[in-house]
């Protein structure tokens, strides 16, 4: 698992140029034949003499004092990583936590991020602190965000804010049992895309609720 800037050079982080120099000129030629690579994505490449299957490139954002949705690129860097690792029957994967160290992300959102995400994967994910600080961020007990406050919802799904800044989408269907996380401007579309709909009874509300806290 590597971090690469948008030239496809290696990013200064310490695993990256550590995996970089074990690769040689022959990894580092794979990876500039890639040319471009957006930020917020992930791609596979051949390991080639490395002592695993796959090695993963990302685009990572820089932190732009939350001006530029980096929390939310920083979360799809995390899931098009363990979505492709789901799709190449991937048991496991090594990584930093993207954007903590060397591109002035906030370390404690970094870290949280990479945790939350790696939850949400059936792939296991073995994170390497590259710092005491992230080290000591992710030895914290786990606790899952709270509800704030119910905001409407949208066909199939109600939307909750949560206090970690994300919305969660909870499956109004009796029969399913099922919560997605997403992020803001996707949860203002859907709960304001038709203020005409009829508003749910307050026990529905409290229901929906319920599956999100027992999830």
């Amino acid at each position: 698992m590597v971090c690469i800037e948008n030239t496809m050079n290696l990013s200064e982080e310490p695993v990256s140029q550590r995996i970089g120099a074990c690769g040689g000129e022959a990894l580092l030629a794979r990876l500039k034949e890639k040319r471009f690579l957006s930020v917020g994505r992930a791609w596979p490449f051949d390991a080639g003499n490395l002592p695993f299957r796959w090695l993963f490139a990302t685009g990572t954002p820089q932190w732009r004092y939350g001006e530029s949705n980096e929390l939310v690129v920083l979360r799809c860097c995390y899931e098009s990583l363990f979505a492709l690792a789901h799709q190449l029957d991937c048991r496991s994967i090594a990584l930093p936590f993207l954007s903590a160290a060397y591109y002035r992300f906030p370390v404690e959102d970094a870290v949280r991020i990479g945790l939350e995400e790696a939850r949400k994967s059936d792939v296991t994910a073995i994170f390497l602190a590259q710092t005491q600080e992230e080290y000591d961020l992710s030895q914290q007990p786990y606790v899952k965000p709270q509800v704030l406050s119910y905001l409407g919802y949208y066909r199939d799904h109600a939307v909750f804010r949560l206090d970690n800044g994300l919305f969660a989408f909870v499956d109004l269907r009796p029969e399913r049992r099922e919560v997605f996380i997403r992020p803001y401007v996707r949860a203002c579309y859907y709960t304001q895309a038709d203020p005409f709909l009829p508003p749910l009874p307050q026990d529905e509300i409290a229901r929906l609720r319920r599956i999100y806290e027992e999830l």
